[in-house]
């Protein structure tokens, strides 16, 4: 298993030169390559909170290959929903939800990727109507109209959790502003909403489907990634 000293290694590396530091991308691949296998072992794997910020950080390194992209954003998505949902302390639940919210804004396509499976796979529980029917229904709109909604939802849901009176001391201040921006916006401010259950419910909805994906055997998620080569 991953030790926690590793993994604030890894972060301090990060934060010390971003993804030009190479000693930095050796133990990102080091830290994927330990879950990209099957079974995965991610879902029982300890410092859940780490992990996320390892791979969030991570991920952008790939971002001309959407298959290990997608991955890599699965593992940061579960590792923060899943310290949302059963963390005792009160401080890392929002942190999680502040880091999560800055994982969907930084990395729009990817996520839009990641929603359209999503749309497809739980559409009657989001909209009590067939696939098809939404396929049809968005034939009509803008490109990506469903995505966006859902994508709202889960980033409102972000900021309801991420509320606090005290400050967030894992959160930097460079994160903490760019987190303020997008909070004082109408990015995610769900006026219309399409979906037809809770905010909650997508967010927990999602959080299932991402998983599952954790938990499939997909090719791209049980393929080592090497550095250097």
């Amino acid at each position: 298993m991953m030790n926690k000293e590793f993994l604030l290694s890894a972060i301090h590396d990060y934060e010390n030169g971003g993804l030009g530091n190479e000693d930095f991308l050796k133990k990102a691949h080091v830290i994927y390559n330990e879950y990209a296998t099957y079974s995965c072992s991610l879902p029982d794997a300890e410092n859940p909170y780490l992990l996320g910020i390892v791979f969030s950080a991570f991920g952008k390194y790939y971002a001309e290959n959407i298959d290990y992209y997608a991955s890599i954003m699965e593992n940061a998505l579960f590792c923060f929903g899943k310290v949302m949902k059963t963390s005792e302390s009160v401080s890392e639940r929002q942190c999680a939800a502040i880091r999560m919210l800055l994982l969907i804004d930084e990395n729009d396509w990817v996520m839009k990727g990641i929603v359209h499976k999503f749309f497809e796979q739980k559409n009657f529980e989001l909209y009590r109507q067939p696939l098809l029917v939404q396929k049809i229904s968005a034939q009509g709109m803008a490109p990506w109209t469903y995505e966006v909604d859902i994508l709202t939802h889960i980033g409102n849901y972000c900021i309801n959790e991420s509320r606090s009176c005290g400050t967030q001391s894992s959160i930097s201040s460079e994160e903490m502003a760019r987190f303020n921006e997008i909070r004082k916006g109408d990015k995610y401010h769900v006026r219309w909403p399409l979906v037809r259950v809770p905010i909650k419910q997508v967010f927990d909805l999602f959080q299932d489907f991402i998983s599952d994906y954790v938990n499939t055997p997909y090719e791209r998620r049980v393929t080592q990634l090497r550095y250097g080569w």
